[in-house]
């Protein structure tokens, strides 16, 4: 700020020197008596005089003007951004930003407009605001004033600001990878400065980039990067470009009828055994969530979790099925029935919220459960989404008793490294796996491969989509631990789950011959 005020004050100093000057020329002008041209002289100091004049009470004007806009960012700021700072408000980011898009569009530059947070919306916004947050606040805020020549830019193609929580940057003739590079650059620094400072506040960096199409529609192209930073954070990815389909509009009604159903319990859970194939028992389940609605049946979670996650309600969702997942057990516990580990799955979104592991244990110890009883089941990708942060979580989740599961394995782009680096106790292999291991000897391979590197790791595998005979025999061979699939049973309600563990003719029995 002082910088910016000792600019303005410099021009303000050379015409006040004029403008003496001025005076003391019309002075000549007026009193010299001896000079021929004395009146020529005076009219031309009184016209200098006056010009000056002008041009001081603009400068002067704008000055004073600009000392304004200072004094209200730095209110503005304090308020929002929790330090004093010069940083544009949202106003003057995008007056700013008009000003010189119009001049890149005419000559065809690129030009991108960059959200981004340093946690969730939640923490970014300062609902519970503290110290560490300021602290961190101030620290991009004067990053980012810097920012430009740590990554050889000009200082005229980057522009700055601070609007509810978020951090706005526009940048100007960058290409997209350019722009990865400086969101890279920007987090690396916000992980090493909360390493040190900020150990009690969740972190995770979101960027939402769009490109400016349009320099007359710039607050709309601002939303568009706010609403790419939202999907950044909801799919856990830490850069995402804007694409049109973000805006496709959700029902009102769709959001009344979830929430409803969530009220009313129309939720219900359904589990399916897993069959250990060395000890010839059930040892586990899966729980799987259907919506039992009036108006529309008993539906697959296919037909609404995308639904749920368009309309915010994933979380609801994830919570719902864990309490009542424990609901149960606690019930098999009070009677006196036969109990067994029960694994959950949970969205990528759940997984990485700052309160998962209090939300997980805080259930549990309400309906007095054993950590013992209940396995988090995640995929490979979610767990990829953030490495390091996914190990962290792992970890904490073992430490309390809790087993964790990585389901899906083999889809899309698996890295059987993952293996090595994250703690699983557990690796489900892919239904897509399994389809073909009768006929394909190939396939047969390839499981039979990653059930060793399983093994190697000290973990255990679970077959998952097994459907006849052959297969589990197969994987009997191929010393896979355990089967879950048709075969043994289809998902079952808690009553005829329950019923099925009293009588099934899969577990051997005393006296009984396979």
């Amino acid at each position: 700020m002082k910088a910016k005020n000792k600019k303005l004050l410099i021009p303000v100093i050379i015409i006040a020197v004029l403008f003496v000057v001025s005076l003391i020329l019309l002075a000549i002008g007026q009193f010299s008596k001896f000079f021929v041209e004395q009146n020529l002289l005076g009219n031309i100091s009184i016209t200098f005089s006056i010009l000056i004049s002008i041009v001081f009470a603009v400068i002067l004007s704008y000055f004073i003007n600009q000392l304004s806009l200072l004094k209200t960012l730095q209110m503005e700021n304090e308020t929002s951004l929790g330090v004093r700072s010069s940083f544009n408000n949202l106003y003057a980011f995008q007056k700013r930003l008009e000003f010189l898009s119009a001049i890149h569009s005419r000559r065809k530059n690129s030009q991108h407009i960059i959200a981004f947070t340093f946690s969730s919306s939640i923490v970014s916004q300062n609902i519970n605001r503290n110290h560490e947050i300021y602290s961190l606040n101030s620290h991009i805020a004067n990053f980012l004033e810097t920012v430009y020549s740590k990554r050889g830019m000009k200082k005229r193609d980057i522009v700055f600001a601070f609007n509810r929580g978020a951090f706005l940057i526009a940048v100007f003739r960058q290409n997209e990878q350019s722009i990865q590079e400086l969101c890279e650059f920007i987090s690396k620094d916000i992980y090493e400065f909360a390493e040190n400072n900020c150990r009690h506040i969740w972190i995770q960096p979101f960027f939402g980039v769009t490109r400016i199409d349009d320099a007359n529609q710039i607050p709309h192209q601002i939303d568009n990067a706010l609403l790419a930073r939202d999907y950044s954070e909801r799919n856990f990815e830490t850069i995402t470009y804007y694409q049109e389909n973000f805006r496709k509009s959700v029902a009102q009604s769709d959001i009344e009828e979830l929430t409803q159903a969530l009220e009313k319990k129309e939720f219900v859970i359904f589990y399916q055994p897993k069959f250990d194939l060395n000890n010839k028992r059930f040892i586990s389940s899966e729980a799987l969530i259907r919506w039992n609605s009036k108006k529309y049946g008993l539906l697959a979670p296919s037909k609404f979790i995308n639904k749920a996650e368009d309309v915010g309600l994933i979380h609801d969702l994830d919570v719902y099925v864990l309490r009542q997942v424990c609901e149960d057990l606690n019930d098999l516990i009070r009677r006196g029935r036969r109990v067994m580990p029960v694994s959950v799955n949970f969205s990528l979104y759940e997984f990485y919220s700052e309160k998962f592991l209090d939300t997980i244990i805080s259930i549990l110890e309400e309906f007095n459960v054993p950590p013992s009883l209940i396995e988090i089941e995640i995929t490979e990708a979610t767990s990829q989404t953030n490495q390091f942060l996914s190990i962290s979580i792992i970890k904490k989740l073992k430490d309390r008793g809790i087993r964790v599961l990585m389901d899906d394995f083999g889809i899309g782009f698996s890295n059987v490294g993952n293996l090595k680096k994250i703690p699983f106790d557990v690796v489900k292999i892919d239904k897509s796996f399994i389809d073909d291991i009768v006929t394909d000897t190939k396939a047969r391979e390839i499981v039979k491969f990653l059930i060793g590197l399983c093994k190697v790791n000290g973990m255990e595998v679970v077959a998952e989509g097994v459907d006849n005979k052959e297969q589990v025999e197969i994987l009997k061979k191929i010393h896979c631990d355990t089967i879950q699939g048709f075969y043994y049973s289809q998902a079952l309600s808690k009553k005829e789950f329950e019923k099925f563990l009293a009588d099934n003719p899969f577990e051997k029995k005393e006296g009984v011959k396979e």
